[in-house]
């Protein structure tokens, strides 16, 4: 459906795709940030769209040189057309080639521990005509992409093109030819040089020789320069669902397009008489709700993102330990995990989780500090949740450093669940054998970025909404009753290029447990494999819209890719 306007008077007008009217209490809220000096051309509603925090949830708010914490982050670009992947056949080949053969292909992917391995990956065409920036790099190589695209740094944490700064150092990517003609790779962790074979298992049945180098010398990976340009170009990303990442030829490593969903080899049959195994072996491999892993697991404590731990605000030193222990945890609320069939009957893994204790507390700790200015400079505000930081100030570089920090954080959370999730299934379906995704989203629908609108560049907050530019692809899932839905994005620009992030609460929590018994929830989610006790009655499907209505509402905003059931559901 196309969006309506509000009809209360605002200093920037607000466009919602919600099929409904707004209560008071939203209609306020809406104007209030709508009313704010900064705000960019309009605010945009989700047709999710509900009471939140300052700002409502399902809210899209571009904003010119200040940002919000309470309303609200990282997000992936891309690459253009004649930018060369190295595949493990010991040759480059353009980025546009690969995604017009539309197949898989299998690329260099470093681990946490930086470790080089072999993946899987599918190659696509993910913008139009977008803006570009030139990464040059001290090897002489020059990278056109997208300014927001995460470039790996050498400590394993991801930073955006358009942030790169002269000396900062890269994750390195170095390849070259012995004698007999066959690749050789460098492994970073420990600097020994490996034949491409013995990284590449059973990746491919091609090796081959290579036909020529595939790096001219040894370097460092750090960065020379990067140039903003004025041309604008199609450009590409590739997918790699096991590990996220991918090397260029350029010799260095770079995030790829990514809630979290992933499409198995499965089919619905296997999962016959295992549903409550399953389910009980999630739930005593994944801690929900408050609690937290009793071991550290090893490829939590080589996250290089601790590294950092004493940069982020004060307010949060003494909860590194806990942090530690939560990482690969759900979380309460509407956090989940789920077993989904698809309209074809094949098994997909989700979730939906976030930066858990620690993400939450750096929020309050920067929110309380944009309060306290407020007050200080005697800032009018109609909430005072709404509270911001101006661009160039030591609170505004300080609060966007942790809120990169929390984003990573989440997506390597989401990460390590997802890994134990899928080794769950591997074992009950096939004899825990491992296996190889067919498709993997991975979306952030809390968060800030700089992206470019309406010709200009602003700082676009989604907060309970998902980016859905041209080819995106994202999840929006109903309630633990419902479909949930994997989509590709059509880029409408009103929206911002975004989309809802679920189905929506029509009452609050409070409102549910009362009005609602065990036996609406034993009703309303039969045939499904989950807690049917009173601890989860506020998530009783009944609480939140018709997810057919809230996806018939955002038809202008995304394509519908798969259409997606759960057969078991864990809760936080």
């Amino acid at each position: 459906m196309p969006y309506q306007q509000l009809t209360a008077s605002t200093d920037k007008p607000v466009l919602s795709w919600a099929n409904h009217e707004l209560g008071a209490n939203e209609t306020q809220m809406a104007k209030n940030v709508a009313s704010l000096p900064f705000v960019y051309k309009h605010v945009a509603l989700m047709p999710d769209v509900h009471l939140g925090k300052g700002a409502l949830v399902g809210s899209v708010i571009a904003t010119k040189d200040a940002v919000i914490p309470a309303a609200v982050g990282v997000d992936i670009g891309c690459f253009t057309g004649d930018t060369l992947i190295p595949l493990v056949d010991g040759k480059s080949y353009p980025i546009q080639k690969l995604a017009e053969q539309k197949s898989q292909i299998y690329i260099y992917s470093c681990t946490s521990t930086g470790k080089i391995v072999a993946a899987s990956a599918i190659a696509r065409l993910t913008r139009r005509q977008a803006p570009l920036v030139k990464v040059i790099l001290d090897n002489g190589e020059e990278i056109r992409c997208t300014r927001d695209h995460q470039f790996m740094l050498r400590d394993g944490n991801y930073q955006e093109a358009d942030t790169l700064e002269p000396g900062d150092s890269l994750m390195p990517f170095y390849s070259k030819t012995d004698k007999d003609g066959y690749t050789l790779i460098q492994q970073n962790y420990s600097g020994r040089w490996q034949k491409a074979q013995e990284i590449n298992g059973n990746a491919s049945n091609n090796i081959v020789k290579s036909d020529r180098l595939n790096s001219k010398k040894t370097y460092n990976h750090k960065v020379v320069k990067v140039i903003p340009l004025t041309e604008r170009e199609d450009v590409y990303c590739l997918s790699v669902p096991e590990y996220n990442n991918f090397a260029l030829s350029a010799g260095v490593f770079v995030h790829n397009c990514g809630m979290a969903a992933v499409k198995t080899p499965f089919n619905g049959t296997q999962l016959e008489g295992k549903l409550k195994k399953i389910r009980q072996d999630i739930e005593s491999s994944i801690p929900v709700g408050f609690n937290q892993n009793k071991e550290i697991a090893k490829a939590v404590t080589n996250w290089q993102g601790w590294r950092d731990f004493k940069e982020l605000h004060p307010g949060v030193k003494r909860l590194e330990d806990k942090a530690m222990k939560q990482m690969g945890s759900l979380g309460g609320g509407n956090h989940f995990i789920e077993l989904c069939l698809d309209t074809e009957n094949q098994v997909w893994l989700m979730l939906h989780s976030g930066s858990r204790h620690i993400g939450n507390m750096l929020a309050q700790c920067h929110i309380a500090t944009g309060k306290e200015l407020a007050k200080l400079a005697d800032i009018k505000l109609p909430d005072l949740d709404l509270a911001y930081f101006v661009a160039g100030t030591p609170e505004f570089a300080a609060y966007w450093r942790d809120l990169q920090w929390a984003q990573n954080y989440a997506r390597f959370n989401r990460d390590v669940m997802m890994e134990r999730f899928k080794r769950i299934v591997e074992k009950h379906l096939a004899g825990g054998k491992p296996t190889k995704p067919l498709m993997s989203v991975n979306c952030h629908h809390n968060y800030a970025e700089k992206e470019v609108h309406f010709g200009e560049e602003v700082y676009v907050t989604r907060k309970g909404a998902v980016r859905a530019k041209e080819e995106d692809y994202g999840i929006i899932p109903g309630s633990m009753g419902a479909k949930s839905f994997i989509v590709k994005g059509k880029g409408n620009s009103h929206s911002y290029c975004s989309c809802s992030h679920g189905a929506g609460r029509t009452m609050s929590r409070t409102q549910a447990k009362k009005r609602f018994s065990v036996d609406d929830l034993v009703q309303q989610t039969q045939g499904i494999e989950c807690r049917k006790d009173k601890g989860v009655i506020d998530e009783i499907p009944s609480a939140y819209k018709s997810i057919e209505e809230v996806m018939n509402q955002q038809a202008d905003l995304v394509e519908v890719v798969a259409t997606l059931k759960q057969v078991v559901c864990v809760k936080g």
